[in-house]
């Protein structure tokens, strides 16, 4: 039988073992914890129309009969609310929202698992991970181009969150948690569909934009990508989907660029070709809100600069920041051929 006691990682990181990961899990306490998350944040009401108010009023016993229901393996989860947010241009950005009794589960599951998980992430990665943001992402770009990597592929993956496979998924989750009960209700959250204004559509591959579980999902798709990228003398900046890859020679990028797109076909995902670019800091380009050109970091959607850390300026030299309130993409370099 496996130990149920507290496991230390190679970064002194402490973590579950999988069975103390169930009953922390399925713990009253844990469930207790997962509903403060989610009314915290306010959300709607799934497809089954229950309100954070309506769960309220009998908190005590449907946390009690939730947990229940997961723990005798009769949960069974509902689809996804279709939601539309418009977008530029016409298009639309499709949110799928669990049901106030999912999201409560994958919330109390998220809170055990997520621990011994992210310690083990590439330090590349930088998206839905605690204690980092964006703002830490930018930073490292900073610290890379003081060091000499100035040529930058600027990468867009098309449609990532509707294109991750299922099946790849699930491996990937194995190797951190093999419990036969964690990963169904995970392949069930994912393969559970959507309910739209034709009807229920079925999932067979991506996650739910909008779901708890999915931020997490992401980054362990793409960690093995982090991790193939950083072997090589080549660095990497990723906040979950959005990411650069730095080099000192154009030679360097050019290769890079080949590496990049054989890694994520391996994984059934496809550069947009039309957003991903090489470039140069002496060029410029955007990357998570923010214009890069030379030594220069601004915010796009301000043309504020007071608030813009000092570290984000090169130590080489002390140049005035620019302004961009428009907030447009710098134009690529060179043609799309590299």
């Amino acid at each position: 039988m496996m130990s149920k006691k507290v496991l230390t990682n190679f970064q002194g990181t402490q973590y579950l073992s999988s069975t103390a990961i169930i009953k922390k899990f399925l713990s009253l306490e844990n469930f207790y914890n997962a509903w403060e998350k989610v009314a915290g944040k306010r959300g709607c009401a799934g497809i089954d129309e229950e309100t954070l108010e309506d769960f309220s009023r009998d908190l005590r016993g449907n946390l009690s009969r939730l947990r229940d229901a997961v723990a005798n393996c009769i949960y069974q989860p509902l689809p996804c609310k279709q939601v539309l947010i418009p977008k530029k241009k016409g298009n639309w950005r499709e949110l799928r929202i669990p049901t106030v009794r999912d999201r409560i589960i994958q919330h109390a599951l998220l809170n055990v698992l997520a621990p011994g998980v992210d310690c083990k992430f590439s330090r590349a990665s930088f998206g839905y991970r605690p204690n980092l943001s964006y703002i830490n992402a930018v930073e490292q770009v900073a610290q890379w181009r003081d060091l000499g990597y100035y040529w930058v592929l600027d990468a867009d993956i098309t449609q990532f969150f509707d294109n991750i496979q299922h099946e790849r998924l699930l491996r990937e989750v194995r190797k951190h948690i093999d419990y036969p009960g964690i990963l169904c209700l995970i392949k069930a959250w994912i393969s559970v569909g959507v309910m739209t204004k034709n009807g229920l559509v079925r999932a067979e591959k991506g996650v739910p934009q909008g779901a708890v579980i999915s931020p997490l999902m992401a980054n362990i798709y793409l960690d093995e990508f982090d991790k193939i990228i950083m072997a090589s003398d080549i660095k990497l900046v990723r906040y979950a989907d959005d990411f650069l890859v730095l080099a000192k020679t154009k030679e360097q990028i050019i290769h890079a660029y080949s590496i990049v797109q054989f890694t994520l076909n391996s994984m059934g995902l496809i550069l947009n070709l039309e957003k991903t670019q090489i470039t140069h800091f002496s060029r410029g380009f955007r990357f998570l809100g923010h214009g890069f050109v030379e030594d220069n970091i601004f915010p796009l959607e301000s043309s504020n600069t007071e608030n813009i850390s000092p570290s984000f300026k090169s130590n080489r030299a002390r140049k005035k920041t620019f302004n961009n309130p428009s907030g447009k993409k710098i134009s690529p370099p060179f043609p799309s051929q590299y």
